[in-house]
């Protein structure tokens, strides 16, 4: 019993998928060039276990239609189907889109029914061309490319609204003149506290103005301090983090938005608590 697998685009790529599987399997590989198409014959080696064979072929088929068809397929549907978005933004939706498709923990129960779809075949015939079989025996296929599109363009929507929000921030710290030269930030649990260089706690009139405007707004934490330091547009910002914080949103969105002026300190005695604030 061998099983023949057929492709007509990037023998050295399928090549590569395929010896990433086998290459500790008892098997034997052969690889054949018939025109313009590239053809890997995979025989197993006596006594071994079919159905383990056969699990690990359906296993190289599923990541040679992901790895080396989809991209053209969403290519294709995007074209088709987004045509207000500008090229870049294609070439952003669909580098997104396969990503989304490539991540192992995205979309299992669609690529296992894939799967069994390409172990079913296999079982009885032991030829396949992968073209082919995309386009005239894998069911549904083209439905589960939207499925990733349609969370790829989610995705770059999100991503692209973000950004401008992010440049909104940028303009209204432009505007203002910055009150400090250096402002710490101490988060703790799920609050944080604003001291100035000298670790003096930073007084609360700087953020009257922020809580008037925002008095009547469901408001974070979150929200509160980075409205709080667009006020007082400090020159530089260290951010003193431990594990419960730094994969915080509100650290990302600092960040982007003060850029260079952003450090981070990762165990000081402002991280451990043991600073005395001063009080004017």
């Amino acid at each position: 019993m061998k099983v023949q697998i057929a492709l007509n685009k990037d023998k050295d790529k399928a090549r590569k998928i395929i010896n990433n599987y086998l290459s500790n399997k008892k098997v034997k590989i052969e690889e054949i060039d018939y025109q313009t198409r590239y053809l890997f014959n995979i025989t197993p080696v006596k006594n071994r276990s079919l159905k383990e064979f056969y699990n690990n072929i359906a296993k190289i088929i599923l990541d040679l239609i992901l790895n080396i068809y989809s991209k053209d397929i969403i290519y294709k549907q995007i074209k088709t189907n987004f045509r207000n978005l500008k090229t870049n933004e294609k070439k952003k939706v669909i580098e997104i889109t396969k990503e989304l498709l490539l991540n192992e923990e995205n979309f299992t129960v669609e690529k296992e029914y894939i799967n069994s779809q390409i172990k079913n075949y296999i079982m009885d015939m032991s030829f396949i061309s992968i073209d082919g079989f995309i386009l005239f025996r894998l069911k549904g296929f083209n439905l589960f490319i939207n499925l990733v599109i349609d969370k790829g363009v989610e995705e770059f929507t999100l991503e692209k609204e973000y950004r401008e929000f992010i440049k909104i921030l940028q303009y209204f710290v432009e505007a203002q003149e910055p009150k400090y030269h250096l402002v710490n930030i101490v988060f703790e649990g799920k609050n944080y506290r604003l001291l100035d260089k000298d670790n003096k706690k930073i007084d609360n009139n700087f953020f009257d103005e922020v809580i008037a405007e925002l008095d009547n707004v469901n408001i974070s934490e979150d929200d509160l301090l980075i409205s709080s330091l667009i006020v007082i547009s400090p020159e530089n910002i260290v951010i003193h983090l431990d594990e419960e914080n730094k994969e915080r949103d509100v650290i990302k969105i600092i960040t982007d938005v003060f850029q260079n002026k952003v450090y981070f300190c990762l165990g000081c005695e402002k991280c451990k608590g043991k600073v005395k604030i001063k009080q004017d």
